[in-house]
């Protein structure tokens, strides 16, 4: 049955009473909200979302269809030639989605039933049933080929709450580490907020901070002694730790485009404040991949230990935003008002590194009557506060 609903929740739900009993309205109703939420996140595109199955906790869980895409693609070329893979706690199937459509055949595995039904759902409507079969199952019970590609995306939310360290994922660190140890290769999606340092004895490993509209979203650790060198070198935490790299992924949900950097490179150079302020993406930081960001583009640090960094000229990249200095003031409230009213300020922009200031409040005292929207980018040096007003380029 069809139903044309109103926009209006309450309103919907007035319609759906019609036709279906209280607890099928309610369904049907969730559905329908979870469907729109997708697409107010970009995780799906609106087409797709709107025939989806979906779950609070599973749509948490996911990543966005662009990011499936992009691992995707990767996996395909860690397969080198095989068709098949595995996808470990596979949720409501957006990484199956992302594997087969870049032409991998997916088995997936999720101790969940209502994440097996949606999964299978999901693949059918994105077009890639053929590429894709589901089944429930313990994936630690599994008997896992030792030559399986494999990718897993295993459960960080515990009592209804987030989890990061290793010790709290499902399943645990012992089972992740033996997958690591003797299969192929393969990818582990992991919290960005995780400290890499959980990884340190973990060898043959690639650890990648991946960022999405300007926020790091996920750390994927991959694995494969023969088939992934992204890199012959290894990270500055250490000669036996994992190598890193950060990576910003962006443009259309199914075609998606991406930018990494290595964070192997020297400490950067010390030198006076530049022309230009360059502020290294979220996912560059995670990954202790600034100094490698200075050495790429001959940036350099004012000051030990700050992560915004100083050009001659502007950066054109993904992983870094630029910034043209026109006013350095004391990191002070007063100096910062005067300043900007000097320079004809209309919305402003509050950023800060090292200092704890509430940016929302700041912005709307600061806001002037002009014309000209500035950028004040505050921080520490030292034990003094400097303010930089610029304009975002």
């Amino acid at each position: 049955m069809s139903i044309a609903l109103p926009d209006n929740p309450l309103s919907a739900q007035k319609t759906l009473r019609k036709s279906y009993s209280y607890d099928e309205a309610c369904a049907i109703g969730h559905m329908r909200e979870l469907r729109r939420r997708p697409v107010a996140v970009a995780k799906f595109s609106r087409e797709l979302a709107a025939e989806m199955l979906l779950s609070d906790e599973l749509l948490q869980q996911c990543s966005s269809l662009r990011l499936a895409s992009y691992v995707g693609r990767k996996m395909a070329a860690m397969a080198a030639g095989r068709s098949e893979v595995l996808d470990l706690c596979c949720g409501l199937g957006g990484d199956a989605i992302g594997m087969a459509s870049a032409g991998l055949d997916v088995s997936g595995y999720d101790i969940s039933p209502e994440a097996i039904v949606c999964s299978a759902h999901n693949a059918r409507v994105a077009g890639v049933a053929e590429r894709t079969k589901f089944a429930t199952a313990d994936v630690t019970q599994l008997d896992i080929p030792s030559d399986a590609i494999v990718h897993i995306d295993p459960d960080r939310r515990s009592g209804g709450r987030r989890v990061v360290g290793l010790s709290e994922l499902k399943p645990g660190e012992e089972f992740l580490r033996s997958l690591v140890q003797n299969t192929t290769g393969g990818a582990m999606k992991l919290s960005a907020a995780m400290d890499f340092s959980e990884l340190d004895d973990w060898p043959d490993v690639r650890l990648e901070y991946v960022s999405e509209d300007g926020v790091c979203k996920q750390l994927v650790v991959w694995w494969s002694p023969e088939r992934l060198r992204l890199t012959a070198s290894s990270s500055q935490a250490g000669e036996d730790a994992p190598a890193r790299c950060a990576t910003a992924v962006w443009g259309a949900i199914n075609d998606p485009q991406s930018e990494s950097i290595s964070a192997d490179a020297p400490p950067a150079a010390f030198g006076e404040v530049g022309r230009w302020l360059i502020e290294p993406g979220p996912e560059v930081i995670a990954a202790h991949a600034v100094d490698a960001l200075a050495a790429r583009d001959n940036l350099w640090r004012a000051y030990p230990g700050m992560l915004w960094l100083f050009g001659n000229e502007s950066v054109d990249s993904h992983l870094a935003r630029s910034y043209e200095i026109i006013e350095t003031v004391p990191g002070r409230e007063r100096e910062i008002r005067i300043a900007l009213k000097k320079l004809d300020a209309g919305l402003v922009e509050i950023k800060s590194r090292g200092v704890t200031i509430n940016t929302d409040a700041l912005q709307k005292r600061l806001r002037g009557k002009g014309d000209r929207r500035l950028v004040v980018l505050w921080t520490r040096m030292g034990d003094k506060q400097r303010a930089f007003i610029g304009v975002r380029r």
